[in-house]
């Protein structure tokens, strides 16, 4: 299982919150996590700038901005996604 955490280089909370329930969950799941600064990457930086954190499970996404654990625990569960919250 391949999850993507598009986020950024400078300080972001809501990022550093994701990147925390991530590290929980690995503890339990298996699954790699890539992260990718969109704030390096003109076309990202307009697709993902104004939602980070992003977070994709194989290549789907499953929340953006304030993500919901409780989606991410059941993408990484095999329980497919949630729709993110707004």
């Amino acid at each position: 299982m391949r999850v993507v955490l598009y986020t950024v280089s400078h300080e972001c909370p809501l990022c550093d919150e994701v990147r925390a329930h991530l590290t929980a969950l690995r503890r339990h799941h298996a699954f790699t996590v890539e992260e990718v600064l969109v704030d390096r990457d003109p076309r990202l930086a307009v697709r993902y700038a104004l939602r980070v954190p992003v977070v994709e499970v194989d290549g789907r996404e499953v929340g953006f901005g304030k993500v919901d654990p409780r989606a991410l625990q059941t993408a990484v569960s095999g329980g497919g996604t949630v729709a993110p919250r707004s």
